[in-house]
């Protein structure tokens, strides 16, 4: 009997698209080819022959008739005897038994392979008494059902039928508290997921017949070739121009590899004022220190670039293609999962059915060199639990990851996330870069939070501009004044306007709220009706990304020939290359405050030398970023102007006071590290939530009080077409590959979220839902519901509500 892994579907009957001893064959010199020898665990597993029998057992239940039945006939098909992950789990289990470790872990890596990751306790011994008791009949008959399994016996020499014995539900989890549970290691979360990681991304790219990417040489002095080497006078460094300061930087940051001890290092850190070109001077280090890895220890590393928001890494990748060339670079990251939440387990038909998309697949498990991705698809894979976004995991292994703007992360998962990067590198050989304008102190609050000591001189942080204090003390570009005697009202910030603004001068004014935005935006086009030849401009996460884009274009065009004023959320503070003569700001974090004063005179120019900053309070401060930034903010900025020489000395005396531990609350951090040690991944459905899981970590948190909401203007007929493509989507009538390829992008940029208590909301939620997850504001509905300039009509939002959208 021919026995199939896939089948397809042609002229009306299906039929089998590949053997499953090729699939397994597959699956396992993918996974062998993928696995490092360079990873380093722990000595109790030998994951090379674990992996290889995982790889080989996984599909055991394929070899049933009934799932054969549900391939090629899928209406004939017994559906709760089809799936085929429990075979091999006990399979597995029982080969490698009586080595404990290995048989849980194996067990477990295949259970799960098809599902989102959960508690192992909860595997081993599901809380559910209906699992527990219809499980050995359903074994039973499974294996009553096997084909012939001589071919894969002949690939497993010591694997035999005798092993395909049902372990109780009691026993697994007796060795799970004896081993496992008494033995808690972090080691075992990345054991875990690297593993697990190697099966599904094998696993998925067989079945799709997608080819792995082979590393390649990539040029070392591509950026020398782009912007020639970097030279800059004999001269101190206050003397020299902002142009000589980024060279002058750069060559800097490189001749670190020229240390002897450079390869032994794991952890580096750059601190340097924005504007200095850090994403190039970092590519020419991650370049150079690439080449010197391939020289040295015969292997090229992935690199990894993550950025906080859309617009930086758009920007980025841009400059890394103009240097490396098209091809070279991949663009990982997404406006929005519009599909709705993963479930714990997919429909297997539709997923034996799918027309896998080799590009799809190639870019959803980082198939290329470089990626440049959001935190949200890196830090939710190195802290997660979904099946989704694991595939990608094992691409950290012997990796080079960038993260740039880290000072966006929120302070209270500064812990972990520092806990997460350290392991990484001691565990999976990672190098790390961590950057920034104005550097939090990431591993200090693991250390002393979590309990973590760094155990070894190569995973301690070395910064690679050694003398970034004479760097920074170089600018004075901008200077901040605190205004803060007083809290003002959206009126009051106008007199304060009249009486700082001079005419001619370009402005930034950021606020904390949408709400706040909106207001001052109206006062301001009020104001400015006496100033024609003066440009007001509007951005906030209200108007749809396609617009933002659209906008700061045009604000870049408008800065370089007249006088431009543009009232703005947090959105403008990092990575947005934007030049304004002043600014106003909000009382906010710090290294907010700084981000923005980063948006005010950024070439340096000596005729705007001292631009000011000028720290206004609305009193949404403590609302948004809670007690501790409000008084912490305060006292950091004092009531005197603050010269940019003296930003990151008291950026760095702010992160110290506000991340006391009676400022801060960390035990998120502490919770979540504890379930990554305990392989407490999530509670299944069907179970209800006793403790904090891995899971629970968000790089965003979702808000409650939000909806998402498609925007379909009279007068863009692309958001037309996606809408129209995304309603055949979920009809049938229009395949995912094509809605990805065509229309994905275009409809994601029309997307924004917005309060839920809204009377807009309210009203829009009584009309046509384009899914259960995205309302709808119709053509004809579009001046109801949105305004051209500052997009959702949010006119009763009370001024008390403390959510920032």
């Amino acid at each position: 009997m021919q026995v199939f892994s896939h089948s397809k579907e042609e002229n009306g009957k299906r039929s089998g698209s590949k053997f499953l001893i090729d699939h397994l064959n597959g699956v396992h010199t993918k996974a062998l080819n993928h696995l490092s020898p360079r990873v380093s665990f722990h000595a109790n597993l030998n994951i090379t022959e674990l992996i290889s029998v995982v790889c080989w057992l996984h599909d055991l239940g394929k070899y049933t008739s009934y799932f054969q039945t549900y391939l090629l006939n899928p209406e004939k098909a017994e559906l709760h005897l089809k799936a085929h992950s429990n075979l091999g789990a006990h399979a597995a289990f029982n080969y490698f038994y009586p080595s404990p470790e290995m048989s849980l872990m194996a067990f477990y890596l295949i259970k799960m392979h098809h599902s989102n990751l959960v508690n192992i306790d909860l595997v081993l011994f599901p809380d559910n008494s209906s699992t527990r008791i219809q499980e050995p009949e359903i074994f039973l008959k499974q294996k009553s059902a096997l084909t012939s399994l001589e071919e894969l016996k002949n690939k497993l020499s010591r694997f035999d039928e005798s092993q395909i014995e049902l372990s109780t539900p009691k026993g697994l989890h007796t060795l799970y508290k004896k081993i496992l549970r008494k033995q808690t290691s972090i080691g075992h979360y990345f054991i875990t997921n690297y593993l697990f990681s190697l099966l599904i991304e094998a696993d998925k790219l067989d079945a799709s017949d997608t080819t792995s990417y082979q590393s390649e040489n990539l040029p070392s002095a591509a950026v020398d070739d782009r912007f020639g080497k970097p030279v800059f006078p004999d001269l101190e460094l206050h003397q020299m121009s902002q142009n000589q300061l980024r060279n002058y930087v750069r060559s800097e940051v490189v001749r670190t590899l020229e240390r002897k001890d450079i390869l032994d290092k794991r952890i580096f850190t750059l601190a340097a004022p924005t504007g200095i070109g850090k994403t190039m001077t970092s590519l020419d280090f991650v370049l150079k220190l690439r080449a010197n890895i391939a020289r040295e220890e015969n292997y090229l590393p992935q690199i990894i670039y993550g950025l906080p928001f859309i617009n930086i890494i758009e920007q980025s990748l841009n400059e890394y293609e103009k240097t490396l060339g098209k091809g070279k670079v991949m663009g990982h990251y997404q406006y929005a999962d519009i599909f709705g939440k993963e479930g714990e387990e997919k429909n297997e038909l539709s997923d034996e059915e799918s027309s896998y998309s080799q590009k799809q697949m190639s870019w959803d498990t980082w198939q290329i060199d470089v990626v440049i991705t959001s935190f949200v698809q890196l830090f939710e894979t190195l802290i997660g639990n979904r099946n989704k976004l694991l595939k990608k995991f094992r691409h950290f292994a012997d990796s080079i990851i960038i993260l740039d703007e880290v000072q966006t992360l929120a302070i209270e998962k500064l812990p972990i996330i520092g806990a997460a990067l350290f392991y990484a590198a001691k565990f999976l050989n990672a190098r790390i870069l961590i950057m920034t304008a104005t550097q939090p102190k990431i591993f200090e609050l693991m250390v002393r939070e979590l309990d973590i000591e760094i155990d070894s001189a190569k995973f301690i942080p070395l910064n690679i501009l050694e003398n970034d204090e004479a760097v920074f003390k170089c600018f004075n570009r901008t200077k901040i004044i605190p205004l803060l005697s007083e809290s003002i009202e959206s009126e009051g910030f106008l007199k304060l306007f009249e009486d700082y603004w001079t005419f001619g001068k370009s402005c930034l004014v950021v606020v904390n709220k949408v709400s706040r935005s909106i207001e001052i935006y109206e006062a301001l086009k009020q104001f400015l009706e006496g100033y024609p030849d003066v440009a007001l401009f509007y951005l906030s996460t209200n108007i749809t990304p396609i617009e933002r884009q659209l906008r700061i274009k045009e604000i870049k065009g408008n800065l370089e020939e007249k006088s431009c004023i543009l009232v703005s959320t947090q959105v403008v503070e990092a990575g947005v290359d934007l030049d304004f003569d002043m600014g106003f700001r909000d009382l906010g974090p710090v290294d907010s405050i700084v981000q923005v004063a980063g948006r005010i005179n950024r070439e340096n120019s000596e005729a705007r030398k001292g631009s000011p900053l000028y720290i206004v309070d609305f009193g949404d401060c403590q609302k948004i970023y809670g007690v501790a930034t409000n008084i912490k903010a305060r006292k950091a900025l004092g009531e005197k102007e603050i010269e940019e020489k003296d930003y990151k000395q008291m950026v760095e005396a702010y992160f110290d006071e506000v991340s006391c531990e009676n400022m801060t609350d960390f035990r998120f951090s502490v919770e979540v590290f504890e379930a990554m040690q305990n392989l407490k991944y999530a509670f299944p459905s069907s179970s209800p939530k006793k403790h904090t899981t891995v899971s629970d970590f968000k790089i965003i948190e979702e808000s409650h009080k939000g909806i998402s909401v498609f925007v379909e203007s009279p007068f863009d007929s692309e958001a037309t077409e996606a809408r129209q493509a995304y309603q055949s989507l979920l009809l049938g009538k229009l395949d995912k590959a094509t809605f990805d390829k065509s229309f994905k992008r275009n409809f994601n940029q029309r997307i924004i979220a917005v309060p839920n208590y809204l009377d807009k909301s309210i009203e829009l939620k009584k009309d046509v839902k384009l899914s259960d997850d995205i309302f709808w504001i119709q053509p004809d509905d579009f001046a109801f519901y949105y305004d051209q300039f500052t997009g959702f009509k949010r006119n009763n939002e009370a001024s008390n509500q403390a959510i920032s959208f």
